[in-house]
């Protein structure tokens, strides 16, 4: 007898131009009773956002707001889990830990220690997935940001999941049919579990 999960996590990670939406939407189509999400859930207001073309040109907030914007994220983590119980997987382009490796990008001033106690109230993923193609590949795709700063985002995203459990790291392309497979594998194996 097989029984699924109430819900699997998955998050998939990495710079920009690593091919994290690309994936979301094409792991999305794949599975049917699945949700796609950008970083975290919209829950009293629809998503306004715009594309940051120079996401390193921007001043940080105050710590006041700074705080008030991860609280806001953490109660729409928390309200949106408790509300869809339905859907059995969610998957995640980007995801709140990303504020650590690039907080500059969320103009995002509090520091690491406490960012990361309060991020252990956030719901945890059940798959990490962290795409890291070569440096090639992510500049052919994006030219966000500099060559300096792509291999210290790599470099944080790396120390960052050597803590972390149940994480699928990806060097190559994830749209290559035999990775692709792999990807949608693991996730099967998540959501199932089977009952003798």
């Amino acid at each position: 007898m097989i029984k699924l999960n109430k819900k699997v996590i998955v998050s998939l990670m990495g710079v920009d131009g690593s091919g994290k939406t690309t994936l979301a939407k094409k792991l999305h189509k794949v599975f049917k009773k699945s949700k796609y999400l950008h970083l975290k859930p919209y829950i009293l207001f629809q998503d306004r956002r715009t594309v940051i073309k120079d996401p390193h040109y921007q001043k940080k907030s105050s710590f006041i707001l700074s705080l008030l914007r991860l609280f806001s994220w953490l109660i729409s983590y928390k309200i949106f889990f408790h509300q869809n119980k339905s859907t059995n997987i969610y998957i995640f382009d980007r995801y709140s830990h990303d504020i650590l490796i690039d907080p500059l990008r969320y103009k995002h001033s509090l520091s690491q220690s406490l960012t990361k106690s309060i991020l252990k109230f956030f719901p945890k993923p059940n798959l990490w997935i962290f795409l890291n193609p070569s440096l090639k590949t992510i500049k052919s795709r994006k030219l966000e940001l500099q060559d300096s700063e792509l291999k210290r985002q790599i470099r944080d995203y790396t120390h960052f999941f050597k803590n972390q459990k149940n994480v699928l790291k990806i060097n190559e392309d994830a749209h290559k049919k035999n990775i692709f497979k792999t990807i949608t594998k693991r996730i099967i194996n998540l959501t199932t579990w089977k009952k003798f």
